[in-house]
């Protein structure tokens, strides 16, 4: 909590002296100190002579997005929720989520230094139909033009590094009047330390700290242009199949009818997963199956 108090006062004004930072929070300065220390591991966080520094470059609250309304809180229930309440192309930047969840609503565990956003965009029936396959190629493309990392996809939208979660996304829709408000939720492990063993960082990966905003701001230009990019539907496909690291592997599903094991040979034009099973073609589909593994 203390933690998040610091940041809160350093996204409204970057730099503070230590010992009024202190005061206002209503602890030590030495203990301000040691939490400074510790936020250093996961945030650009300097201090110099008694002052403390948050670098604008990972303060998600000094971007000022054309056409957006960019909301950036300290803690948050869910972003998603946040979202609901506000208008088409706001985007909801939380430090830390209470109840973040994932797809089948499972529970989406966060930690300081990770980038956890909602964005709520309106779109056509063209583009929302095909944002479970355009969205992680986006993802991938960003990992790996700007990051040089090999990014690739694990069915239906995880985004992987070396077989690793770095990245997930939760899709939303409302019908509204002529159009759809689509509402894109994704977690993104920058650099932050996630708990668990099948999951990696950014930070991990590179080997050091890296500014969220350019991440985000990456991330806002190309969801700026979903519907644009929508109008190549075939590109979309041949990316997703591309990066699907899912595609060739055997895998086992867990799915509300039962288990389904074998090798994956091919994705249906709705992002159905086509297995090979020992008893003949199985469909998986996105929204049945609550899990996925592969094997060997």
């Amino acid at each position: 909590m203390f933690k998040l108090m610091i940041l809160e006062k350093l996204r409204d004004k970057n730099r503070q002296v230590v010992r009024e930072l202190a005061w206002d929070i209503g602890i030590k300065p030495d203990y301000v100190n040691m939490l400074i220390n510790e936020l250093q591991k996961n945030f650009l966080i300097n201090v110099d002579r008694g002052i403390v520094y948050w670098n604008p470059a990972d303060n998600p609250s000094t971007l000022k997005p054309w056409g957006w309304n960019l909301e950036h809180r300290m803690v948050v229930g869910s972003t998603q929720e946040v979202a609901r309440g506000r208008g088409p192309w706001s985007v909801i930047v939380a430090e830390y989520m209470l109840l973040g969840r994932g797809r089948h609503g499972k529970k989406w565990i966060c930690s300081l230094g990770g980038l956890w956003v909602t964005f709520k965009i309106p779109v056509d029936s063209v583009t929302a139909s095909l944002a479970p396959i355009l969205l992680p190629v986006i993802l991938v493309r960003i990992f790996r033009k700007n990051y040089d990392v090999p990014a690739g996809i694990k069915w239906p939208n995880d985004i992987i590094i070396h077989d690793k979660k770095i990245a997930g996304i939760l899709l939303e829709a409302e019908a509204f009047k002529d159009q759809i408000l689509l509402y894109i939720g994704i977690g993104l492990n920058i650099n932050n330390d996630p708990p668990l063993e099948t999951t990696t960082s950014l930070k991990k990966v590179l080997g050091r700290l890296t500014p969220r905003n350019r991440f985000l701001s990456l991330l806002i230009g190309w969801i700026s242009r979903m519907r644009k990019l929508a109008e190549d539907q075939d590109e979309i496909r041949k990316s997703y199949l591309k990066y699907l690291e899912t595609l060739n592997k055997n895998i086992v599903a867990k799915t509300y009818s039962g288990e389904v094991s074998g090798r994956v040979v091919d994705v249906g034009e709705g992002g159905e997963l086509i297995v090979e099973a020992q008893e003949g073609l199985k469909i998986l589909d996105p929204v049945t199956t609550i899990e996925l593994r592969h094997t060997k």
